[in-house]
C-alpha cells in the first residue's frame, strides 16, 4: 500500500499575511484520517503554534517530512523548497509579469504547482476561493475611505463611522456598523452635493457578491442603468436613499459594431468588443469593480474614457474601489496596490496621480490582500474548501498529479507546473517567460 504524503502548511512571509490555508480544526481532521501534518512556525498567522500542536501537528521552522506544501501567497522565489508540490494563489497564469521569476524557481526546482484559482466546476465556476470575503472588505473600506474624502471637502456624511475592516473584532461588527450608517442615511440623508448617491458595481461572481452583501445593508433601492440620467438631471433622487446599480454584461460591454451583444460571440472574439461604461459613469458617485479580468479582454475604465468624460462635464464620479486589484488592467487607473497607499487620487484635467484622497479627482482603492483584513473567519471558510482536496491528493501518495484518475479531474486541471514542466493547458507561458 503507498504511503500517504506529509502536509506542510506554509509560513506566510507577505505583507503582514495572518491568514492560515488550513485551520487546526481541520488539521486534526486530516491527522484523524491518517495524514500527518507539519506547521511551519508563524508568530504573525492568526492562529497560535499552540493551537496546530495541540490538533496533533508538528511545529518547524523547516519542513522536514512534508511533500504537500498548502500556503494562499506566492513565497518569494529564493524560499521555494526543491521537489514539493505546492498548492497556493500563484499569481501566475495570467503572465503577470511579477509572477514569472516565481515560475522560473518553480522550474529550477521540479516543484509541482496547483493553483487554487483554478480549480473550478464544470461550467467554470471557482471552487477554492476567498472572494466573498475580498468583496466583503473592499466594500466596507472603500465605504470607509469615501467618507474620508467626502469629509475632508467639509461635507459631513454617514460614512464617516464606518471603520476598515480591519479594525472591526468580527464580520457581526462589521456588518452592525453599516446597518447604523443605514439608518442615519434614512434618517438625516446625504450631503445635498452628492445627492442622488449612486453606487455601481460590476461582477457577478464571489467577489461582487460580497460587496453586494455589505452595501444591501445600507438599505439601497435598486434602480435601472437607464434611468441614472434622469435621476441626476431632474434630482429626481432622494438624499435619504442609496441608489444601487448592478451592471449586467450587456450593459457594460457593447460590440464595436454596434450591432447586439451576444455573451457566446463576446467570448470567442473579445477584441471585436468595448467598454460601454463611458454611457453610465458620468452618472456614479462610486464604482465599486468585482469583475474578472484577463488582458485578451477590454478595460471597463481606461484612462482616455475618463479625461474625455472630464473634459465633456463635470465628473460626478469621485471613488473607484478595485477590489479585482489587477494592475493596470480592466480599472486602468488601478496602476499600484497595498497596504502601504491603499488609496491614491487620479485628476483627469491634469492627468496627474496623488497618493491620498484629498485631492481632486477620482480616488482608488486597490489592495491585493483584502481577506487578510477578516483573517479568523476567511481562513475558517476557506480551510474548509480546500480540506477534503488536500486530503485527497496526500492519501494516494502521489506526486505526478495529473497521471492519476484517482485524483479529482479539477486538480488535475489546475496543476500548472508538474516536476518543474508547464502541463499542457499551460504552455502559453512559455511564450511570456
Amino acid at each position: 500500500m503507498r504511503r500517504g504524503l506529509c502536509v506542510g502548511v506554509l509560513r506566510e512571509t507577505k505583507n503582514g499575511e495572518r491568514r492560515a490555508p488550513l485551520t487546526p480544526p481541520d488539521v486534526e481532521w486530516l491527522i484523524s484520517r491518517g495524514i500527518s501534518v507539519e506547521v511551519e512556525s508563524s508568530s504573525v498567522r492568526i492562529f497560535k503554534d499552540s493551537e496546530y500542536k495541540k490538533s496533533g501537528a508538528v511545529i518547524v521552522n523547516k519542513f522536514r517530512k512534508a511533500s504537500l506544501l498548502v500556503g494562499i501567497k506566492p513565497p518569494y522565489p529564493q524560499d521555494v523548497y526543491a521537489d514539493k508540490i505546492y498548492m497556493l494563489f500563484s499569481h501566475t497564469h495570467k503572465g503577470q509579469q511579477q509572477g514569472m521569476s516565481l515560475l522560473k524557481s518553480f522550474f529550477k526546482n521540479r516543484v509541482t504547482l496547483i493553483d487554487y484559482e483554478k480549480i473550478v466546476g464544470p461550467f467554470g465556476r471557482r471552487r477554492v476561493y476567498f472572494g466573498g470575503f475580498a468583496g466583503i472588505c473592499g466594500m466596507i473600506d472603500s465605504l470607509h475611505y469615501y467618507g474620508k474624502k467626502l469629509h475632508s471637502k467639509g461635507l459631513k456624511n454617514p460614512f464617516s463611522s464606518i471603520k476598515p475592516a480591519h479594525q472591526y473584532r468580527s464580520l457581526k461588527s462589521l456588518r452592525q456598523s453599516v446597518i447604523k450608517a443605514g439608518k442615519k442615511i434614512r434618517s438625516q440623508g446625504v450631503p445635498r452635493e452628492i445627492s442622488p448617491l449612486i453606487i455601481g458595481v460590476t461582477g457577478h461572481g464571489n467577489v461582487s457578491e460580497g460587496a453586494q452583501e455589505v452595501l444591501e445593508l445600507l438599505g439601497p433601492v435598486e434602480i435601472h442603468p437607464r434611468q441614472m440620467r434622469e435621476f441626476v438631471r431632474h434630482q429626481k433622487g432622494m438624499q435619504r436613499r442609496v441608489y444601487k446599480i448592478v451592471f449586467l454584461r450587456e450593459e457594460k460591454i457593447r460590440a464595436k459594431d454596434k450591432k447586439s451583444f451576444y455573451f457566446e460571440e463576446y467570448l470567442k472574439n473579445p477584441k471585436r468588443f468595448e467598454s460601454n461604461l463611458d454611457q453610465y459613469i458620468p452618472y456614479l458617485n462610486m464604482l465599486i469593480h468585482g469583475s474578472y479580468w484577463d488582458k485578451e479582454y477590454p478595460r471597463l475604465v481606461t484612462l482616455k474614457m475618463i479625461n474625455n468624460i472630464a473634459r465633456r462635464r463635470r465628473m460626478r464620479l469621485e471613488f473607484i474601489g478595485d477590489i479585482s486589484c489587477d494592475i493596470n488592467g480592466s480599472v486602468e487607473l488601478t496602476y499600484k496596490a497595498g497596504c502601504n497607499c491603499p488609496v491614491y487620487t487620479y485628476d483627469p484635467i491634469k492627468k496627474s496621480y496623488h497618493d491620498g484622497y484629498k485631492a481632486r479627482g477620482i480616488t482608488i482603492f486597490a489592495i491585493d490582500n483584502l481577506p487578510s483584513e477578516l483573517p479568523l473567519e476567511a481562513s475558517a471558510e476557506f480551510s474548509y474548501l480546500i480540506r477534503e482536496y488536500v486530503y485527497q491528493i496526500a492519501a494516494h501518495g502521489v506526486k505526478d498529479i495529473t497521471y492519476h484518475v484517482a485524483i479529482p479531474a479539477e486538480i488535475r486541471r489546475a496543476t500548472i507546473v508538474e516536476g518543474g514542466k508547464l502541463t499542457g493547458n499551460f504552455n502559453y507561458l512559455k511564450k511570456i517567460i
